[in-house]
């Protein structure tokens, strides 16, 4: 029977904690390492409440990234939270988890601010990767802010209530993060922010409160680790774009999105991706979610990782 550790490893030079489930079958099963959303978004604490099965088939690694969640420190430099910081981060962990499981390589998802790291570090370090995930890939936030919002208005243009409100905000960008905030907020009441029904947002509350991996001292550093993220973060991250910084991937690239997703909307993500050159490339497009399909349609997502995960697990599934 698998059993749960959280480990603390030192990579980038601090101490940063990771899970995963070990048993007799660790040495066999592929390797899958997730990256969180955010910046500052961990998810060790609930997300066993959707992905549980995942480990039935591979060893998944959940990391709560520098200066987010267990991986909080009071005293963590504010010059170490720089992006590129995060992608050595990655790639270090990665080299860390192939020497202790004993693998050569490894698969590697990312999740929204995740996508924006992990797609950066495969396209560095290849030779480490089986294939990569983009899960509500980020291609460049400026640009997906402005067409989200234009999207918004020609969807909404019979509400007047909901036009005005967008119109009163002004189109981005915008230099107040109160702005930003409230434009997340509409896009929640719309249905096409974190998640496109209410149901999962519930079950994150309550995987995070009754959490086995986070005492209360560590849900307090959760809450303190996503605000010092975002604040270290967030200008670097408006600034960010990949567009042309990675335009070539050596490894199968698979990306999941949300049909209903106004946060990286597909209409900047989907011609980033068209133009993208990779050996194996697919998109999968998830009906009834917005911006988690992960965690909003998580059957379906772990039937396209296993269906995908060729190197190791096509032909031994009916899938």
């Amino acid at each position: 029977m698998a059993k749960t550790y959280l480990k603390k490893w030192s990579i980038g030079g601090i101490d940063q904690w990771i899970r995963m489930k070990e048993d007799q079958t660790s040495e066999t099963k592929p390797v899958l390492l997730f990256l969180h959303g955010g910046p500052g978004s961990a998810q060790i604490s609930y997300i066993d409440s959707f992905l549980e099965e995942l480990d039935q088939d591979f060893t998944v690694v959940h990391w709560d990234q520098r200066g987010a969640g267990l991986s909080y420190q009071e005293n963590l430099p504010d010059a170490s939270m720089t992006i590129q910081q995060f992608i050595e981060d990655t790639i270090e962990l990665t080299e860390k988890i192939l020497s202790y499981l004993g693998h050569s390589k490894l698969y590697i998802a990312g999740y929204s601010w995740g996508s924006l790291i992990a797609i950066q570090a495969v396209h560095k370090r290849p030779d480490l990767y089986h294939a990569y995930y983009g899960i509500s890939q980020v291609v460049d936030v400026l640009k997906e802010d402005i067409v989200s919002y234009e999207l918004l208005l020609k969807k909404y243009h019979r509400n007047r209530l909901f036009t005005g409100c967008l119109r009163l905000l002004t189109p981005p960008p915008w230099k107040r993060t109160s702005a930003h905030a409230l434009f997340s907020l509409y896009k929640e009441f719309a249905s096409v922010g974190l998640t496109h029904r209410w149901k999962p947002v519930f079950q994150i509350l309550k995987g995070f409160l009754f959490s086995k991996q986070y005492q209360l001292k560590d849900k307090w550093k959760f809450i303190k680790g996503q605000k010092f993220s975002q604040d270290k973060l967030w200008d670097q991250l408006m600034n960010e774009s990949i567009q042309y910084r990675v335009s070539t991937i050596l490894i199968p690239c698979y990306f999941l999105i949300g049909d209903h997703d106004m946060i990286t909307p597909a209409a900047v993500s989907k011609p980033y991706v068209d133009q993208l050159k990779a050996p194996i490339k697919e998109w999968f497009t998830f009906k009834d979610s917005a911006h988690s399909p992960h965690i909003e349609e998580p059957d379906e997502f772990i039937r396209i990782i296993r269906k995908t995960a060729i190197h190791h697990l096509q032909g031994k599934l009916d899938l």
